[in-house]
């Protein structure tokens, strides 16, 4: 009898223990998803607040005059007041979550409007400004879920991401070049220089494959948290089979635009993710 209500307790003691990482668990996908939302808000604000100080220009962009402020589908009074509860918003939240966070989110909010006030108007500062607003997001992820910061992501980043903004920029050189548009000038920008952005960006992508291989090669050394850390192996010849193929495009003036948007509606680039999602996965 007494063995088999020491059999109860423990029991119960292991439901309340499962019930406790389950309630833990639900709590961070909440966190998550609010501190997601938080980020889309204020994002959301800064582009906005960006279109409305790029108003002339984008209305003589080939794709940006067709965005709801420059056709005019959206007033300038009420982007700001869009922009303003946006952010209201996105900030009341973001202090309920975590006082770093929140930092993080204000840090991103100054950045973003230096450059939208003149620093976007800086050639190749504004692209590396991007990449470092990227860069940015990655770092208030993990300032929310309390985990490291690995030198080696935040290097990656910056990196990657510095090279799609520059391969976005290229694609307006090289379209400016072939359809005589000057919205490059608000820019900073000329078609002359096309070869420079074209080294700068190619080299930025090579770069990011350089730090991402020394990961991989780390993580096969004995003790690593991979089981299977050969598979990573894989992840680099995707990944630069996919910057190939945007900085192709953008050389040739077919790039969307924005590569990340491309990256999105792209089949190839989904099936590279998709590859790469399945290595990391077999890599555990």
């Amino acid at each position: 009898m007494h063995s088999i209500e020491s059999s109860q307790i423990r029991g119960n003691h292991n439901w309340l223990k499962s019930l406790i990482s389950f309630w833990g668990s639900l709590l961070l996908i909440l966190q998550t998803i609010s501190a997601f939302a938080c980020l889309l808000a204020v994002t959301s604000a800064t582009y906005l607040l960006n279109d409305i100080a790029d108003l002339n220009t984008d209305r003589q962009h080939w794709s940006k005059r067709y965005r709801a402020l420059a056709s005019g589908k959206l007033s300038i009074r009420a982007g700001f007041m869009l922009a303003g509860g946006l952010l209201v918003g996105g900030f009341f939240f973001a202090t309920l979550l975590s006082l770093q966070f929140t930092l993080a989110l204000l840090a991103y909010l100054v950045i973003t409007g230096a450059y939208s006030l003149g620093l976007k108007r800086v050639p190749l500062l504004d692209t590396l400004i991007i990449g470092i607003l990227f860069t940015t997001r990655l770092i208030m992820g993990t300032v929310l879920l309390e985990s490291s910061k690995p030198a080696w992501l935040l290097t990656f980043a910056v990196f990657l991401f510095f090279s799609l903004a520059v391969a976005k920029r290229h694609t307006e050189i090289v379209r400016a070049a072939t359809s005589g548009s000057l919205s490059l000038k608000s820019r900073g920008y000329e078609i002359e220089d096309a070869p420079l952005t074209l080294s700068l960006g190619i080299g930025a992508a090579l770069a990011s494959l350089v730090v991402l291989m020394i990961f991989v090669l780390q993580e096969m050394l004995p003790g690593k948290a991979y089981s299977s850390p050969q598979f990573l192996g894989g992840i680099p010849i995707m990944l630069s089979i996919w910057l190939g193929r945007i900085w192709l495009l953008a050389h040739r003036g077919k790039m969307n635009d924005d590569p990340v948007s491309f990256a999105i509606r792209d089949r190839i680039s989904a099936g590279l993710g998709v590859v790469v999602a399945i290595l990391f996965l077999v890599a555990l």
